[in-house]
C-alpha cells in the first residue's frame, strides 16, 4: 500500500491518521480551533475554507493560511473549500476554485488539498500538478450523499482518482445500513490491492460507524473526527476515535506478531 510522510506523519502506515476540520468564519477563529485540535491530540487538521468570510478574497485567503500554518509546526494541513454540489457551503466556478487553490498552494503553507472530482480533469490534473510544483501533497475527492454506489462504480471511482495523478483518494458515500457501509470496506480493500495510492473512504452516517474507526483492516489511511460540530453525517469524537484506533491498532499488530 501507498504512504508517505508530512512533517514526520506517516500516512498510509499503522492506524488511520486523525483529522479535524476547522470551520471557522476568520483568521483568530480559525487559529484558536487549530490550536485547540492540536491541543487535543489531532494528527492533521483540515482548514474547510468554504466556511471561511474572506473566501471571495484569494489573497486574504493566503495571508490567513500563512497565519494558520505558524501554529501547526508539526501537524499537517489540508486546505478544502467543499462546493454546495459536494456538500459544502457555496457553489464556486471551475476557474474561481482553480484560482483560489492556487493562491493558498502557491504561499507553501499547506501540506495538502482536496480537489474535488467534480471539478473536471482538466482542473484536477492542473491542481494535482500545482500541489507537487509547491511541495504538497493533493487529495482528490468525490462525496455521494444519496447512498451507496455499486462495488464496481466505487473501485472505479478511486482508479480514476489514482489515474489523475493524486496521492490520496478520497471517497465518501452514504451508507442506509450496515450492508452499505460494508460494501464500502470491501471496494477499499480491493482497491487496496490494486492501486498505488493512499486511500480515504468513509461511509457517512450513522450506520457508517464501522468505516471510520475500522479503517486500518482494509486500508483506509485517514479518518475524520469532531471536537464539536462534526462537518459531516456521522462523525464521532475524535477522543473516541483515538482510543479506539489505537487499541485496534494494538490488536492487528500483536496478531502480527503472533502469526
Amino acid at each position: 500500500m501507498a504512504s508517505f510522510a508530512v512533517k514526520g506523519v506517516r500516512i498510509g502506515e499503522g492506524r488511520p491518521k486523525t483529522v479535524v476540520s476547522l470551520m471557522g468564519a476568520t483568521t483568530d477563529e480559525l487559529v484558536n480551533q487549530a490550536t485547540r485540535a492540536v491541543g487535543a491530540g489531532a494528527d492533521c487538521v483540515e482548514w474547510r475554507a468554504d466556511f471561511a468570510r474572506n473566501v471571495g478574497d484569494p489573497q486574504a485567503m493566503a495571508l490567513a493560511a500563512r497565519e494558520l500554518s505558524a501554529v501547526l509546526v508539526a501537524t499537517p494541513l489540508l486546505f478544502t473549500f467543499r462546493s454546495k454540489e459536494q456538500g459544502g457551503q457555496l457553489p464556486l466556478e471551475p476557474l474561481a476554485y482553480e484560482k483560489l487553490n492556487r493562491a493558498v498552494l502557491e504561499t507553501g503553507a499547506i501540506d495538502l488539498v482536496d480537489v474535488e472530482l467534480g471539478a473536471g480533469q482538466d482542473v484536477v490534473r492542473a491542481l494535482v500538478e500545482a500541489a507537487h510544483g509547491c511541495g504538497a501533497r493533493a487529495v482528490a475527492s468525490h462525496h455521494d450523499f444519496g447512498g451507496t454506489p455499486t462495488m464496481a462504480a466505487m473501485t472505479q471511482l478511486l482508479e480514476q482518482m489514482a489515474g489523475l495523478g493524486a496521492d490520496v483518494a478520497k471517497l465518501a458515500v452514504f451508507a442506509h445500513d450496515v450492508r452499505d457501509c460494508l460494501r464500502l470496506m470491501d471496494a477499499t480493500e480491493q482497491a487496496r490491492q490494486q492501486l498505488d495510492v493512499v486511500l480515504l473512504t468513509i461511509a457517512m452516517g450513522r450506520a457508517g460507524a464501522l468505516s471510520r474507526l475500522c479503517g486500518q483492516a482494509v486500508g483506509s489511511a485517514l479518518t475524520f473526527c469532531s471536537l464539536g460540530t462534526p462537518s459531516a453525517p456521522g462523525q464521532v469524537s475524535l477522543a473516541q476515535a483515538t482510543r479506539v484506533l489505537d487499541e485496534l491498532d494494538a490488536v492487528l499488530a500483536a496478531n502480527d506478531h503472533s502469526a
